[in-house]
């Protein structure tokens, strides 16, 4: 490109979909178009405002790259800046300058600004050497960006002519040549030095910390969120910028043995950018068009093998080309984006559209700069990268904000549905309460009037029959006794409904049960015999070794009430994790396959009290045998 540069790209735009406030973001545009202008300006005004000594310039070409003195003759006048591309075409080599201007007799100390040289060179006062690069053949030191300043005084300076000469090596290609040079005192050089160094230097290693620092951002996000694919191709134009504007501040074409080798991949890199941001644009907007993003690619690709293998006696025209496409590549992106935002009112783009107005203003100078349409040797471009950040930094603050305010109307409306699901779950809950209240009433109802028939009115049934058969032989004593057994049996219900005093041994329970059933069971003619083994460790929970106590009760009664027996056998053992009842009787036994589920209510409470337990009842009888068993799991 010429004066080394190729067309900084342009459009780093923010990839995140927000919307900005119109005002704000127009007069951030604003302020940086302004900013870019005094950029542009401060330099004339330093070069107006400088009192500075009449110049005279010429310049020779030298005879090889080697030379250590200019030619005696060939001289010629030259203005500058100066490229010498047109006058010598086609020329590589060394250019020696000779400015030469008068001192008055009394010298004063006279600050002396080369604004930069085109690509190395050494430069000379009055015969001394006051500046020499490190390399004045290829890989040339890419000394084309670089300000430099001295501050000139006696015995460097002298009364009459003093005379530099500035020794230039370069490449035709590249516009080489000779920037302009300013005398004037030590304080306006200084500061016009310092201005060239912040514009040419220090901004733009300050915008590639910027770029490096997006990539580095914008690649952790689209990593955490695939799929917003916008953030990795903003990432990756991030990086690709970052290599091209590099070119600003290179001093070396390292790797590379020459600079035709690092100017090709810099516009290799420009054209890649160029695709990336094609489908940045359209991926932030939340579209695919294949076809478009196929033509960009291929168009890079053969941008990118032509530089590499297109010989160096085209070089110019190639480097041209591919250059200009990259760049009207960069500037359709932004006109189109900010056309699609004027148009469509919902569009992402309208929070970067003016940001891209600059990027668009600063590709074009460049461009014109590139072709020497403006005469200049400054670059805007990768200075625009403070404009495209702020850019980047108001959409992301915007779409912070806007998440923000949707989270917290989120919260408030769940606060407030959780409110009214609390309100109706406590109206379900107290409903279901009552509900359960009511139930538990009915539930113990039910179980007191089981307890109450298993029990008590079991013996009462017994005592009954007993004063029924032998009324007679029955004495105030036995009545008595009888009497204390139903008390008894009643205390048991009470104690068993009324509290829970936790588990308890079964051996210890089934101790009075025993007694008293064997004493009733012998009243009656009826021969009980028990065998009881395994349970004397064993404990239940209090509703658990009722029911067992009531099975056992209602079982007998029935032998009692309707067996006729005359002797009744009950095993009460622990097996391993299973308890076994059995209560077998010699009677007339029953017809098991009529009962069913609508049996008598003796039956039924059996079967009910089993399914409690989570037992299985096994019913077998016939004359002269009926047993009936339960086999009941143990908890671990």
């Amino acid at each position: 490109m010429p004066h080394q540069e190729h067309l900084p790209q342009a459009g780093r735009q923010f990839a995140h979909r927000s919307r900005l406030p119109g005002a704000a973001a127009w007069l951030a545009a604003l302020t940086g178009a302004l900013l870019l202008l005094l950029f542009a300006a401060c330099p004339a005004f330093a070069q107006a405002n400088a009192a500075a000594p009449a110049l005279h310039v010429e310049a020779v070409r030298g005879t090889g790259w080697n030379d250590t003195a200019p030619p005696a003759e060939g001289w010629t006048l030259v203005t500058l800046p100066d490229s010498w591309a047109a006058r010598w075409p086609g020329f590589d080599g060394v250019v020696w300058y000779r400015l030469t201007w008068q001192e008055p007799e009394q010298v004063h100390e006279t600050g002396l600004l080369l604004h930069y040289l085109n690509m190395a060179g050494e430069v000379s006062l009055n015969g001394t050497p006051i500046s020499r690069d490190d390399s004045l053949v290829e890989p040339l030191t890419r000394a084309w960006n670089t300000p430099r300043y001295w501050l000139l005084a006696p015995p460097l300076l002298r009364p009459g002519t003093n005379t530099l000469l500035v020794r230039v090596s370069g490449l035709f290609a590249y516009q080489a040549g000779l920037g302009p040079v300013s005398l004037g005192t030590p304080a306006a050089m200084q500061a016009e030095f310092e201005q060239e160094r912040l514009v040419r230097r220090d901004l733009q290693v300050l915008g590639l910390a910027v770029s490096a620092a997006a990539s580095a951002f914008f690649a952790a996000l689209w990593l955490l969120r695939r799929r917003e694919t916008a953030y990795g191709w903003f990432a990756l134009m991030s990086v690709l910028w970052l290599l091209f504007g590099y070119n600003q501040i290179a001093t070396s074409p390292w790797p590379f043995a020459s600079n035709h080798s690092w100017q090709a991949l810099n516009i290799s890199t420009l054209l890649v950018f160029g695709v990336s941001y094609v489908i940045f644009a359209l991926r932030f907007c939340g579209r695919r068009m294949p076809r478009l993003e196929g033509a960009a690619l291929l168009i890079a690709v053969v941008g990118v093998l032509d530089l590499w293998l297109a010989p160096h006696a085209d070089l110019i025209a190639h480097r041209a080309i591919w250059t200009l496409v990259g760049g009207f590549t960069v500037i359709a992106v932004n006109g189109t984006s900010i056309v699609h935002a004027l148009r469509h009112r919902n569009s992402p783009m309208r929070s970067l559209a003016p940001f891209m107005a600059v990027s668009a203003l600063t590709d074009a100078h460049d461009l014109l700069v590139f072709t020497q349409v403006i005469d200049s040797n400054t670059y805007y471009t990768t200075m625009s990268s403070y404009i495209l950040l702020l850019g980047m930094a108001l959409t992301l603050a915007a779409q912070f904000v806007k998440s923000l305010k949707r989270i917290e109307n989120f919260n408030t409306e769940l606060i407030e549905e959780v409110n009214a699901a609390k309100a109706d779950l406590a109206a379900t809950l107290a409903q279901q309460h009552a509900l359960e209240l009511t139930h538990a009433r009915i539930g113990e109802r039910v179980n007191l009037v089981s307890d109450l028939h298993d029990g008590l009115g079991g013996m009462l049934v017994g005592s009954i029959a007993t004063l029924e058969r032998t009324p007679e032989n029955l004495s105030a004593p036995e009545l008595l006794a009888m009497l204390k057994r139903l008390r008894d049996d009643l205390r048991l219900i009470i104690d068993a409904t009324g509290r829970d005093d936790g588990a308890r041994v079964l051996g210890e329970l089934l101790a009075p049960l025993r007694h008293r059933s064997a004493q009733l069971l012998d009243a009656n003619g009826i021969d009980c015999r028990w065998q009881v083994s395994g349970i004397d460790t064993l404990e239940l929970p209090p509703s658990q070794s009722l029911d067992l106590m009531r099975f056992l009760q209602e079982a007998l009664t029935n032998v009692l009430k309707h067996s006729a027996s005359r002797r009744v056998d009950v095993t009460v053992a622990r097996a391993g994790a299973e308890l076994r009842l059995s209560v077998r009787d010699d009677g007339r036994g029953f017809a098991v396959e009529g009962t069913g589920e609508a049996g008598g209510a003796g039956l039924r409470s059996l079967r009910t009290r089993a399914r409690r337990l989570g037992a299985e009842l096994q019913l077998q009888s016939r004359p002269g045998e009926t047993q009936v068993a339960l086999r009941m799991p143990l908890a671990s």
